[in-house]
């Protein structure tokens, strides 16, 4: 869905492009632009299987460790979509929580994130991690059922 991001781009512009892909999520979701800072994304439902609390309980130790920006995209179970808003809340210019389904900003924080973090619990054969490589996103995957085997 390449209509969905903000600049196009192949193997020969892909860093390039990639980072003004980067600098324009950033300014969409509303978290200082800079190309420099790793971003961090996650995109799925909130539901246990696809394991949102195991990202949000991530959240603060990766911030204490690392300078980074998390994007988090979802909708679902109220509980798991509080946990992102708070998040979002305790850090302003770190994390941005998008708790409604929005699939073109779904297609621009791939295509923008440096990493894409699949937390499922169990995943037959996940798109979340193949739609990610799409885009040239690295993906860091839990190792449940059909989601490590695609990745490279």
């Amino acid at each position: 869905k390449e209509q969905y991001i903000a600049v196009k781009y192949d193997e020969e512009t892909a860093i390039e492009a990639k980072a003004l892909n980067k600098e324009a999520l950033q300014a969409a979701v509303g978290l200082p632009v800079d190309r420099k800072i790793p971003l961090i994304a996650f995109v799925g439902r909130l539901e246990e299987q696809k394991g949102p609390d195991i990202m949000a309980a991530a959240i603060p130790e990766i911030l204490e460790e690392e300078d980074v920006q998390i994007v988090l995209l979802g909708t679902g179970k109220k509980k798991f979509e509080r946990l992102f808003k708070a998040a979002e809340e305790k850090y302003p210019d770190k994390v941005a929580a998008i708790v409604k389904f929005n699939a073109p900003l779904a297609h621009h924080i791939m295509a923008g994130a440096d990493l894409l973090a699949v937390t499922s619990r169990f995943e037959p054969c996940g798109l979340i991690q193949l739609q990610g490589m799409r885009y040239g996103t690295p993906c860091a995957c839990a190792s449940p059922g059909g989601l490590v085997k695609p990745v490279v």
